[in-house]
């Protein structure tokens, strides 16, 4: 489903960007993980995602990420969250997310981190 859908775009040898689609939830939460650690296991040691087009995220969402995060930082890296909603944030913050989580308001930020 186009909605649910998401693409790369390589930066750098170390960095990699994952556009969202509209929603990450329960029918693509499982294809985000899978292409996480392939992106991991390739090398990749920063992960940047562009959340502009995101309008909804499940907890399964959120786990995709929360699950993958900390072996992006056991070898120096990080996922990198940016452009995300106000509607998008306030599900982070009520989550208690919001301080473990790397978050930049866009992905120029972001990308300075990756580089």
């Amino acid at each position: 489903m186009p909605d649910a859908s998401f693409s790369q775009e390589i930066l750098n040898k170390e960095t990699i960007i994952i556009k969202t689609g509209k929603q990450l939830d329960n029918n693509n939460a499982h294809e985000m993980v899978e292409t996480i650690v392939s992106i991991q296991i390739e090398g990749y040691k920063f992960i940047i995602f562009d959340m502009q087009q995101l309008e909804f995220i499940s907890s399964a969402g959120v786990g995709s990420i929360l699950g993958t995060i900390e072996a992006s930082r056991e070898i120096g890296g990080d996922i990198i969250l940016c452009n995300a909603s106000n509607s998008i944030m306030q599900v982070l913050e009520v989550l208690d997310l919001a301080d473990y989580l790397t978050i930049k308001s866009d992905r120029a930020e972001a990308v300075k981190l990756g580089a």
